[in-house]
């Protein structure tokens, strides 16, 4: 697998919407102007790609919108790292853009770069594992960076900050705590913070014990039953197995298997 280089202070890191398009409403406003500050006090430099902001029924109805701003972030050498404005449930739409644009695919193995996201942006890490390039299964602008509390969760900013330092190796510990989820994400909520709870078990192991060591293979266990089925959208399985983004039995040999 390529890895990208880590990211360091004063980098400029790409925010893409390539799912939903909340981050370009004005219901969200507030949001997208917390999730900047806390970028720029962790050293990073937000910046919104063509069509980032351009709103939740335009993204809808243009993928290869949403596709071209991944390229274009990719294409930018002024950009280090990219990450997904927030999840959603039909990225699958952007495949067929990306997987047969030859001179992106080799723009990514030749300039690789930090990609994070999570939820259905599981699709794109998918996506890029077939393409060779290790990505992030991490933080979205819009879940993490702009969570409304006095701080970002503790436990996320921490995980975070291994993009600054990219370890060949890591120990993955679990957080210390757990949170409800939250109901109101209205202004009137910027400065109030989650309630929490002691988390007393830890990650839950589904199979095997003690120290396991192995490459992390896994993602969003709804995104991939999407793949899987026609449950939610018709073309959806038929997408991915075209672009084969589905790993092979061969791929999850030696991996441990994360489900989030």
């Amino acid at each position: 697998m390529i890895k990208p280089a880590r990211l360091k202070r004063g980098d400029h890191i790409a925010v893409v919407s390539l799912s939903g398009g909340g981050l370009g409403e004005a219901d969200f406003h507030h949001e997208l102007v917390l999730g900047e500050r806390r970028l720029r006090e962790l050293g990073l430099e937000p910046v919104y790609m063509r069509h980032t902001l351009k709103g939740t029924q335009f993204l809808r109805n243009h993928p290869e919108e949403r596709a071209a701003d991944l390229k274009q972030a990719f294409f930018d050498d002024s950009i280090q790292g990219i990450m997904s404005a927030i999840g959603g449930d039909d990225t699958y739409r952007l495949l067929p853009f990306l997987c047969e644009d030859e001179a992106f695919i080799r723009q990514v193995r030749t300039h690789p770069k930090v990609f994070l996201g999570f939820s259905d942006t599981t699709i794109n890490h998918l996506m890029f594992y077939e393409m060779g390039l290790a990505t992030f299964y991490g933080p979205s602008f819009l879940a993490d960076f702009a969570e409304l509390g006095p701080e970002m969760l503790p436990y996320t900013k921490h995980e975070f900050e291994r993009v600054f330092k990219n370890p060949v190796i890591s120990k993955i510990n679990s957080s210390d705590r757990w949170y409800d989820s939250r109901q109101d994400f209205s202004a009137t909520s910027v400065g109030i913070s989650l309630t929490e709870h002691v988390e007393k078990r830890g990650y839950i192991v589904l199979r095997g014990h003690g120290v396991i060591r192995g490459r992390l293979l896994g993602g969003c266990l709804d995104s991939f039953y999407d793949l899987l089925t026609e449950t939610r959208y018709v073309g959806d399985s038929l997408v991915a197995a075209k672009y084969q983004i589905i790993p092979q039995a061969t791929d999850w040999q030696n991996k441990i298997l994360f489900i989030g």
